[in-house]
């Protein structure tokens, strides 16, 4: 069977390795399309709605693009190379969205850094659309490929050291495998173009899987303080959680609290007393809602702190 295979590749004829390749990489992805949806419908953040969708966009360009490499269906190069070259743009979309998903910011970010850094890294593929119907190869140039470079290590490493990291590293790895055949440095043949392409849709549709399992994964066991935390810091990453971070720790300084926040988590002092305990948890509760308002519901706090509504003047 493989030296069939093998040899069909080679003739060009029936079903090849890369289509093989192809084939399980769409079973992923659309497996990635409905675990996405899934999320978007179960998301109780408000202000990252925009960045699950533009994930659900993303994956589902990315698999049209997938098909497209299908050997059978033969469509142009040209147009191949233009729809993995938007699929890479739109996998980067999530990514940046997040770095603004704060009320009220969250309302004008896609409006005008999103779109903005769509039309931008866009522009190559746009100066060969306007061709049509001539089209030509899209090769794109170092600094372009340096572009994304910057963007992925925005986005990829606001998630490093989450839940999300792996998920979000193999995002990047997909996206530059994807961009790798359209550089003006490539010089592999037609089958190794549609191999690579392959990979990163298997490391695509990898990615989104191994994020929602490690979504639905069960959080170890944690005061209900750190789970407040963690769920923060796996949600929006690193980059607001290191600012609420300092700001708590700040808050905690300036009223001599039993406590600080760590990289592992809330600290607590072991020779504080029961009632300076509690002091402190009633003000760093009152911290929480007050630092987060701007990103998370006061019903999302409730839910993780495992009581009824809280009722404190956040506007105060």
């Amino acid at each position: 069977m493989y030296l069939r295979v093998m040899k069909n590749r080679k003739s060009g004829d029936g079903f090849t390795l890369n289509d093989l390749i192809i084939f399980v990489s769409l079973l992923l992805l659309c497996g990635a399309i409905g675990v996405s949806y899934a999320s978007f419908k179960s998301n109780s953040i408000a202000v990252l709605s925009p960045a699950f969708l533009w994930g659900i966009f993303a994956i589902f360009f990315w698999t049209l693009a997938t098909i497209s490499s299908l050997s059978r269906l033969q469509v142009a190069p040209a147009w191949q190379d233009q729809a993995w070259y938007w699929s890479a743009i739109l996998a980067c979309c999530p990514l940046i969205s997040v770095l603004g998903a704060k009320r009220p910011t969250s309302r004008v970010w896609n409006w005008f850094i999103i779109l903005p850094l769509i039309a931008v890294l866009g522009w190559p593929a746009v100066t060969v659309l306007v061709r049509y119907p001539d089209l030509v190869a899209l090769k794109i140039q170092a600094p372009v490929y340096i572009g994304f470079v910057l963007v992925l290590v925005m986005g990829i490493g606001n998630y490093m050291g989450s839940r999300y990291g792996a998920s979000a590293f193999f995002v990047g790895v997909a996206v530059m495998l994807s961009l790798w055949p359209i550089s003006n440095s490539y010089l592999g043949d037609h089958d190794s173009v549609t191999r690579l392409r392959g990979f990163a849709s298997l490391f695509c549709g990898f990615a989104v899987l191994h994020g929602f399992r490690q979504s639905i994964r069960p959080s170890p066991d944690e005061s209900r303080f750190d789970k407040v935390w963690f769920d923060f810091r796996d949600a929006f990453g690193i980059v607001w959680s290191i600012r609420i971070q300092d700001r708590i720790n700040q808050t905690a300084v300036k009223e001599k609290w039993c406590v600080r926040l760590g990289t592992e988590g809330f600290v607590w002092e072991d020779e504080a007393s029961s009632d300076k305990r509690e002091q402190t948890e009633e003000r760093l509760r009152h911290t929480l809602y007050w630092l987060l308002r701007r990103f998370v519901d006061p019903i999302w706090i409730d839910e993780r702190l495992n009581q009824q509504i809280n009722t404190l003047d956040t506007s105060a």
